[in-house]
């Protein structure tokens, strides 16, 4: 058993979520305005890009995913306990390396 693409699978997931919710909210295309202010004062005005909300989307869905994977955790456990995990060293400490470099970005 190898575990790979670990990264690319929740890029992929993140993607497919951000879709559905671009689906949801297809009604609001463009940017959103929101008045700051009281009623009677028009007040400041913000304004979000699209991509600007795309974010706060997969910022929402990110912190909404559990923190771990049960079933996952399960099929490590059972691989770890029969011996057929296989972990090759080298790629474990390139990904790890890479995901650190990506973060610091």
């Amino acid at each position: 058993m190898s575990i790979s693409n670990v990264g690319s699978a929740l890029y992929s997931d993140a993607v497919k979520a951000l879709d559905t919710a671009r689906k949801e909210g297809a009604a609001r295309k463009g940017e959103v305005g929101t008045a700051v202010g009281s009623s009677s004062n028009q007040g400041d005005k913000v304004t979000i890009s699209s991509r600007g909300n795309d974010l706060g989307r997969l910022v929402d869905l990110a912190k909404a995913a559990p923190e771990i994977r049960s079933e996952r955790v399960a099929e490590l456990k059972s691989a770890l306990e029969d011996g057929s995990l296989k972990i090759d060293s080298r790629e474990l400490a390139a990904k790890m390396f890479k995901e650190m470099a990506l973060e610091s970005w």
